[in-house]
C-alpha cells in the first residue's frame, strides 16, 4: 500500500507555516490595519497580532503532540467533544481556507492582466486566474519533496526581498512616529481593531499541522508553526509600514487592490513596477502551494477515515500524492475564483479569513483544556507552560477580536462604507448549517457503505484447508 513519504525537515515546516500567510491579498489586509490606526504606527498592532497568534501556535503545538496525523484537527476535536462536532468544525474549516483562493486569485490576476493585456481585463484576469490555480496543482501532484523544495526557495525568498526593500523605504523616506503618534487615530481602541483585521497577516500559519506525517520528526510541526510567527511578524511590521510610507495619499484614497505595485513604481520607476509584479506572481504561488499542500493531506485523511467519499483518500503510486483531493481542492478553488471575479467582493473574503482564524484559535484553545482534564496522562511532546493561563487567553482575546470583526463595518481609506461586517457572519453561518446537514446525514451513508465492504472482503477470504 502506497504511504506519505517523511521526508520534510524544519526549513520546510517553517517555509510552509510562512508561505501560507504570505500572499497577494495581505497586502491589501496590510492596508486597513494602517487606515484603522495611522499607517507609520500599523507596526503595533501587526506584532500584537503577532504575539497572540505565538499564543496561538502554542496551542496547536501540544495538539499536534497528541495527535501528529494528517487529520491531527478532526481528531483533536473529536477527542475533546465528539465525531460529528469534529467533521463539522474541520471541514467548515477547510471549505472556507480553500475560498480563499478566491481572493488570492483575483488579486494576482489584476496585477497581471494589468500589465499584460491579451484579449481584454475581464477575460485576462479569467485566463490568469486558470494558469495561476493549474500550475499549482502540477507542481503538487509531482510530490511533496519536490513542492517542499519550492516552498522553501519562494518562501525565503519572498522574506528576504519585503525586509530588503522595507529597509531601503526607511533609509529613503521620512518617518515621523512622534507626530504619527499624536493622530486623533492613534487608541487603544483603534489599536486592537487593527490587531483583529491584522491577525488575517497570519492567516493560515496553522496549516502546517497536516503535515505531521510527512515530516522526519513530528515534532518539528510545532517548532515550525512557532517560527513561523515570528518570522512573519518581523517581515509584515516592517514592510506595511515601508508601502505605507511609499504610497501617496491619492494613491491610498483610490481603493486600489494593487497597492503593492504602486509602491514598488514609487520606489523604482518601471524597473520597480516589474519587480513587484513577479514579488506577486511568488507571493500568491507561495500562499496557495502552501495551502494546497496542507488541505490535499488533510481530504486525503477524510476520505481514508470515511468522512469524504473513499476516493479521496487515493494516493499516486509513483509520487505518492493525494491526486484527487488535489484535483478536487483545485475545482472548487478556480469556481471560488470565479465568483469572486463575477463580483469583485475580494475584501469581503479577507474578513471572512481573519474571523475563520479567530474561530479556530478560540476552538483549538477549548481542545486543549478539553484534553488536559480528559486525558491528563497521556504524553505531550510539548505542553504549554503556565497551566491553563495561555489557553485561558487566547479564548478571551480571540472571541473578543472575532465579535468584533462581526460588529464592524468595512470601509475604504476615504472613509466611505464598502459593506456592514455583519453580512461575513450570515454567509459563515450558512455554511455551517449545510455541513451540518452533511455531517448528519450524508457522513453516515459513506461510513454504512465502508462498513459493508469491509463485510465483504471477510467474506471473500479463503476458508482454511483442513
Amino acid at each position: 500500500m502506497t504511504e506519505l513519504k517523511k521526508v520534510l525537515k524544519l526549513r520546510t515546516i517553517i517555509s510552509t507555516a510562512t508561505g501560507m500567510a504570505i500572499a497577494t491579498s495581505c497586502y491589501l489586509a496590510g492596508i486597513q490595519v494602517a487606515i484603522i490606526l495611522v499607517g507609520e504606527l500599523a507596526w503595533i498592532s501587526i506584532l500584537l497580532a503577532g504575539f497572540l497568534c505565538l499564543l496561538s501556535a502554542m496551542c496547536f503545538s501540544e495538539l499536534t503532540s497528541l495527535y501528529p496525523t494528517a487529520a491531527g484537527i478532526k481528531l483533536y476535536i473529536q477527542h475533546a467533544f465528539n465525531e460529528r462536532t469534529s467533521i463539522i468544525i474541520s471541514m467548515f474549516y477547510v471549505v472556507l481556507g480553500v475560498a480563499m483562493v478566491g481572493a488570492e486569485s483575483f488579486l494576482l490576476s489584476s496585477v497581471l492582466s494589468s500589465s499584460f493585456q491579451i484579449i481584454n481585463p475581464y477575460y485576462d484576469k479569467l485566463l490568469w486566474m486558470f494558469f495561476f490555480i493549474i500550475l499549482v496543482m502540477f507542481i503538487n501532484f509531482r510530490g511533496v519533496y519536490i513542492t517542499g523544495l519550492l516552498q522553501d526557495i519562494m518562501t525565503y525568498a519572498m522574506v528576504a526581498f519585503m525586509i530588503g526593500v522595507s529597509i531601503y523605504t526607511f533609509a529613503t523616506h521620512d518617518i515621523n512616529f512622534s507626530l504619527a503618534a499624536q493622530s486623533a487615530k492613534f487608541t487603544l481602541g483603534n489599536i486592537i481593531q487593527a490587531a483583529g483585521v491584522g491577525v488575517f497577516l497570519y492567516v493560515g500559519f496553522e496549516w502546517v499541522a497536516p503535515l505531521a506525517e510527512e515530516t522526519t520528526d513530528y515534532r518539528l510541526i510545532g517548532k515550525g508553526m512557532m517560527w513561523g510567527v515570528g518570522l512573519l511578524s518581523i517581515t509584515y511590521a516592517m514592510f506595511i509600514v515601508a508601502m505605507y510610507v511609499g504610497l501617496t495619499q491619492e494613491q491610498l484614497a483610490s481603493g486600489t487592490p494593487i497597492p503593492h505595485i504602486l509602491f514598488g513604481t514609487n520606489l523604482f520607476g518601471t524597473a520597480g513596477t516589474v519587480t513587484f509584479i513577479g514579488m506577486s506572481i511568488l507571493a500568491s504561488v507561495t500562499s496557495f502551494n502552501s495551502g494546497l499542500l496542507n488541505t490535499s493531506r488533510f481530504s486525503y485523511a477524510m476520505g481514508r477515515d470515511n468522512v469524504l467519499p473513499r476516493i479521496f483518500s487515493k494516493l499516486h503510486p509513483k509520487y505518492a500524492t493525494p491526486w484527487v483531493s488535489i484535483l478536487a481542492l483545485g475545482g472548487f478553488a478556480v469556481a471560488i475564483s470565479l465568483v469572486t471575479l463575477y463580483t469583485g467582493k475580494y475584501l469581503f473574503l479577507i474578513m471572512m479569513a481573519a474571523a475563520l482564524e479567530c474561530f479556530i484559535y478560540v476552538v483549538a484553545a477549548v481542545c486543549v483544556i478539553r484534553l488536559r482534564k480528559k486525558y491528563p496522562e497521556k504524553e505531550r511532546s510539548f505542553k504549554i507552560p503556565m497551566g491553563y493561563t495561555v489557553p485561558v487567553i487566547v479564548i478571551i482575546v480571540f472571541t473578543g477580536l472575532l465579535l468584533g470583526i462581526f460588529f464592524d463595518v468595512s470601509r475604504d481609506y476615504a472613509g466611505n462604507e464598502l459593506f456592514k461586517n455583519y453580512w461575513v457572519a450570515v454567509v459563515m453561518g450558512a455554511f455551517f448549517l449545510l455541513l451540518t446537514f452533511y455531517a448528519f446525514f450524508v457522513v453516515p451513508i459513506f461510513k454504512q457503505k465502508a462498513e459493508e465492504r469491509s463485510k465483504t472482503r471477510v467474506k471473500r477470504r479463503p476458508g482454511k484447508i483442513s
